[in-house]
């Protein structure tokens, strides 16, 4: 099962932001992501991703 969802905003373990455009398994069954930060593609393993903290914006 996937841990993203498609527009998920996730942070890299190089600590950089952006966010889930494509989700896709490799041939051996391993999960991967396409995440876009400033209009670049990064194609990363799922275990070199985490959920960005949501943040609250006052009103």
């Amino acid at each position: 099962m996937k841990k993203f969802a498609l527009g998920d905003v996730v942070n890299s373990d190089k600590g950089r932001r952006g966010v889930v455009r494509a989700a896709y398994k490799s041939k051996e069954g391993q999960q991967f992501y396409a995440v876009e930060k400033d209009g670049a593609m990064d194609y990363l393993e799922e275990d070199r991703l985490s959920p960005a903290p949501r943040v609250e914006l006052a009103a």
